[in-house]
């Protein structure tokens, strides 16, 4: 091979390596961008999750706050409009109070039906079906329209157990929120 031919082959080699050295660093280049701009991204979803989470449980803590404030007031009240009844006085001024501490636990209830999960929602309308049981025979004994079974006693123990009820509501909270670990009943 002569030498021109030699170096102009040379000369198409170096062009050549040349071009491809900056073409391969470019490249590089991108990949590392991209692979930048991807760990960026994922770190943000990340993030933004977290948030959306956060967010999520202070939502729940809130709504828990108020629903089991309304819960455990309602069946104060009507603890207390079960006395009046007991011991023979005017129902009027304690029905009013139960009336109202009805409305507002019937407003945090329908609250609580569209955020809390299905495993708090179980508790929740335990607590509902007692509260609604108690609120049904205080109700018929106020208004004498009794039905058999209907009496103090039976409204007691049923309050008992809405304190009980309300303890349970109250540990699927706290374990929903992470306050506290599940129990193994």
């Amino acid at each position: 091979m002569d030498s021109t031919v030699a170096g102009l082959l040379a000369a198409v080699v170096g062009v050549g390596g040349t071009l491809g050295s900056a073409w391969l660093t470019q490249r590089r280049g991108d990949a590392s961008r991209r692979e930048e701009w991807e760990r960026v991204e994922r770190s943000r979803r990340a993030e933004l999750a977290a948030q959306q989470v956060e967010s999520g449980r202070e939502t729940r803590r809130a709504a828990y706050t108020e629903f089991n404030a309304a819960a455990r007031h309602y069946l104060a009240t009507l603890n207390d409009h079960a006395h009046v009844l007991r011991i023979g006085y005017a129902p009027q001024e304690s029905l009013a109070a139960v009336e109202t501490a009805r409305a507002d636990y019937r407003r945090r209830y329908a609250e609580a039906q569209m955020i809390v999960p299905d495993i708090v929602l179980t508790e929740v309308r335990r607590v509902d079906i007692g509260l609604g049981s108690v609120y049904g025979i205080l109700a018929r004994l106020t208004h004498d329209t009794a039905r058999e079974g209907d009496d103090i006693e039976s409204v007691r123990d049923t309050i008992k157990q809405g304190w009980r009820d309300l303890s349970r509501m109250r540990a699927a909270m706290r374990t929903d929120l992470g306050v506290t670990e599940p129990s193994h009943e």
